[in-house]
């Protein structure tokens, strides 16, 4: 009885990590994907005159892990160029086929520079 006991405790205490596992497996994929879009939209050469400049960006990934931008909204058409020049087909690394045919949203600052 004593090892049915020990039994049952170490299958559940495996099957609570496997689950744990699973659950952060989405977030780490969702910051990477971001980290990638961020890369991509590195020193942009843009003009700020005064504050800064935002533009919301709405993209997907299509099968072949490339980021297909269906939106974007901004004020400046500078800045809508440039996103659509830098994002659009760029091929990404993510492994998870579950962030395929799901629409992102993601808000870009450019911000005017401290020494100008």
């Amino acid at each position: 009885m004593k090892k049915l006991t020990v039994l049952l405790f170490a299958i559940v205490l495996g099957s609570s990590q496997v689950f744990a596992l699973d659950n952060n497996t989405p977030m780490n994929t969702e910051s990477q994907l971001r980290n990638e879009v961020a890369a991509l939209l590195k020193s942009p050469e843009i003009k700020v005159e005064r504050g800064e400049i935002t533009a919301d960006i709405e993209f997907t990934l299509n099968n072949n892990g490339e980021i297909v931008v269906l939106t974007v909204d901004s004020d400046k058409d500078p800045v809508i160029n440039y996103i659509k020049s830098r994002l659009n087909y760029k091929k990404v690394r993510t492994e998870n086929t579950n962030n395929k045919n799901r629409v992102f949203h993601l808000t870009l600052r450019i911000k005017k520079p401290q020494n100008a």
